[in-house]
Order: structure tokens, then C-alpha cells, then sequence
């Protein structure tokens, strides 16, 4: 699969995500897509369940594509920078998503890694 589909699919994802749009991040994914975010949490299976998962959690205050996407076939690597806010305190904080796209560029698979230890404070 080319970059520049990775590209188009995690800028249409991190603006949903900024925009705190459910519809349009869920419409980024295959209707049997899994989700794991962030790794080491539950796994997530299926459309329904990836939307009720967006619905219901708190989502970054901003996600923006920090670098090139790593290509592999139908997977990319995408690092990431996330702003949320937790404890009354706005953080700042480096993600890598792993995703899995079809033939069609819907994702299939994506997994988060970051790590809350490593988040910069920003007030």
C-alpha cells in the first residue's frame, strides 16, 4: 500500500480526533477492525464496540502527525503527538500508532504506544 494512503487516512483521523468527531474517526475503520489504545489495555473488536469505545472516553485535546509514516505492505508506524488533559493539568505526550489497513485503506488494526510517565507538562 503507498504512503500516500497512510498519509490521507491518519490526517483524516487526527482531525476527527481534534475535532472530537466520533462519526468521522470511527469511519476511518473496516467494520471488523480491533483497537487496542493504549497497548497493554483491552482489546476492542468491531465497529460497534470501536465507536461505544470513542463515545465514551475522553479524547486527546489535540493529535497531530509528528513525523513520516514507516510503510510495510498494508502496515504503517505513525508517530504521533497527543495533548490531553488529565488531573487539571494539560500534557503533552509522544504516541506511535501501528496500524493494519485492507485493500480498500480502511484500518483494520491500529494499536497506540505511549506512555503517560514520559508526558511533557504544558500548564
Amino acid at each position: 500500500m503507498s504512503k500516500a494512503i497512510f498519509d490521507a487516512l491518519f490526517e483524516r483521523y487526527t482531525k476527527a480526533v481534534t475535532a472530537t468527531d466520533v462519526e468521522a474517526i470511527v469511519s476511518v475503520y473496516a467494520p471488523e477492525a480491533r483497537i487496542q489504545i493504549p497497548v497493554g489495555g483491552p482489546i476492542i473488536d468491531g465497529i460497534d464496540a470501536i465507536h461505544a469505545f470513542y463515545r465514551d472516553n475522553e479524547l486527546a485535546e489535540s493529535l497531530r502527525i509528528a513525523g513520516p509514516a514507516c510503510v510495510a505492505g498494508f502496515e504503517a508506524a505513525v508517530p504521533l503527538i497527543a495533548r490531553v488533559r488529565q488531573g487539571g493539568r494539560l500534557l503533552e505526550l509522544d504516541v506511535i500508532d501501528v496500524a493494519e489497513i485492507d485493500i480498500e485503506g480502511r484500518v483494520l488494526s491500529m494499536r497506540a504506544f505511549f506512555d503517560l510517565e514520559g508526558a511533557r507538562v504544558l500548564d
